[in-house]
């Protein structure tokens, strides 16, 4: 855990700097998981439209730290408070000043916006792991709804030790590549 906290932030901070982002990177523990908070002026464009860059910074940090450990602690990243569930508005909206200066403010949508990141994962590995055994059960394939990337990973890796479960991306019907659906079913 001792280098995780210290390699992390280092490594973080050099991706903000080849990225061309001036920022700085404060890391801590809490409940098995490393924390990383960053600090900077440019806060929109690391957090990215809708925060996908830095759900995409969260996601390549963890592979670097982790790989090549077989029990490495989870990552988050937040910046500048964008991530706190007691916030009302999207840091993107703060950060670019425009939509605040003429007043306007755009709600969170929905309860997974205000979601602890911990509380999802483990909210969507036990979505998984229900849906997997009703399809053991019932013996038919079940499709979950449309969910991101870094959400699907999380049911792909609850499900990938299972020897009676297969799981696949789909990509819904409207075509968005963002969002796709995972279908759940007996391996043959």
């Amino acid at each position: 855990m001792e280098e995780t906290l210290e390699k992390a932030p280092k490594v973080l901070g050099t991706m903000l700097d080849y990225l061309g982002l001036d920022a700085s990177v404060k890391s801590e523990e809490r409940n098995g998981n490393v924390h990383l908070t960053v600090f900077s002026e440019e806060a929109g464009r690391i957090i990215g439209r809708k925060g996908q860059s830095l759900q995409s910074l969260q996601l390549l940090l963890n592979r670097i730290i982790s790989k090549g450990k077989v029990k490495s602690p989870r990552l988050f990243i937040d910046v500048d408070g964008y991530r706190k569930p007691e916030r009302g508005v999207y840091e993107e909206d703060r950060c670019s000043g425009d939509r605040e200066r003429r007043g306007e403010r755009k709600e969170r949508r929905g309860d997974d916006a205000r979601e602890d990141p911990e509380a999802r994962e483990a909210r969507i590995r036990q979505q998984a792991l229900d849906t997997a055994k009703e399809v053991k059960r019932w013996g038919e394939p079940a499709t979950l709804s449309p969910m991101s990337g870094r959400d699907r990973r999380f049911v792909h890796l609850a499900l990938e030790d299972d020897p009676e479960i297969a799981t696949e991306s789909a990509t819904p019907s409207d075509g968005d590549e963002r969002y796709k659906s995972i279908v759940i079913s007996l391996k043959k």
